[in-house]
């Protein structure tokens, strides 16, 4: 007698349901998850920032820092000691142990970086033209500090980093990853915490020299090279003349007086390039 093959019309490990649909099943099921995952690390790091203490800040300041070739400058220490003797005892600034190095780029900007590190960009200093100006802009980067807008501007990818750090620890290859996504990531600060870091500037400004005058001279002449206001609109940092606007009202409901603005020194502009000077000093 020969044997004939029945088929089955039902098998429970055989899916009626096409392949390539059950891989869109999955896909799209890892992609929610996912995405769950990244908003809830949003939300989590938001939440989290405030408890970070600022060693643990340090670490992730040298790991930033390393990508840049920045140079210790101690005509730029005096000015930013200047401001840190003008803070009041009760600031959370005076947990940090500010470093502030220069960065020789054409770039007009200054950096503030986890664990109190401060780049400076010789281009900035180029355009500044009083050391008020350059004194303003510095400020500006405390207040970046005073808000911790330095830890939530890197959104996730402090969050990874930090988990993997206090997990993995500083050599691991999961480490180094989320590090270089922290690099990459969330990385520029929303208006309210410019608007809010040019408002505590202004007010330490006054504070270290007795007026606001210079607070928005740097700001009015960047804008008139800035063009116009449409490619800001979108833009997370105001533009330049919006900045002078809003200090230029801060100062006339404070009644600031306005006093004419110290000269830059010497020794800041032997920083710029092509002025002979040795430049500025390293530290091993």
């Amino acid at each position: 007698m020969k044997f004939t093959p029945r088929y089955l019309e039902e098998n429970l490990n055989v899916s009626k349901t096409h392949p390539l649909a059950e891989l869109g099943w999955l896909a799209g099921g890892l992609a929610l998850l996912v995405l769950v995952a990244y908003l809830l690390l949003g939300l989590v790091t938001a939440l989290a920032v405030e408890k970070i203490p600022v060693q643990a800040e340090r670490w992730l300041g040298e790991l930033l820092t390393a990508e840049m070739e920045g140079l210790d400058s101690p005509a730029l220490r005096v000015n930013l000691q200047k401001l840190l003797e003008s803070l009041p005892q009760d600031s959370p600034l005076h947990q940090y142990d500010f470093h502030i190095q220069l960065v020789d780029s054409e770039e007009i900007n200054a950096l503030a970086l986890p664990g109190g590190h401060i780049m400076v960009f010789s281009g900035l200093i180029a355009q500044a033209e009083s050391e008020n100006e350059l004194a303003m802009v510095l400020a500006h980067e405390l207040g970046h500090f005073a808000h911790r807008d330095h830890l939530h501007r890197l959104g996730r990818g402090l969050g990874l980093t930090v988990a993997s750090l206090l997990l993995l620890g500083e050599d691991s290859a999961v480490t180094d990853l989320a590090s270089k996504f922290l690099r990459i990531g969330e990385s520029h600060y929303s208006r309210e915490q410019e608007a809010a870091a040019d408002r505590f500037g202004l007010d330490l400004l006054v504070a270290s020299y007795g007026h606001a005058g210079g607070a928005t001279d740097f700001f009015y002449r960047v804008g008139k090279t800035a063009g116009s206001q449409a490619p800001y609109l979108l833009a997370s940092h105001p533009h330049p003349q919006a900045r002078v606007d809003a200090l230029e009202a801060i100062i006339r409901q404070n009644h600031y007086r306005v006093d004419p603005a110290t000269p830059l020194r010497r020794e800041l502009l032997d920083l710029l390039p092509g002025t002979g000077s040795p430049g500025p000093e390293t530290t091993e």
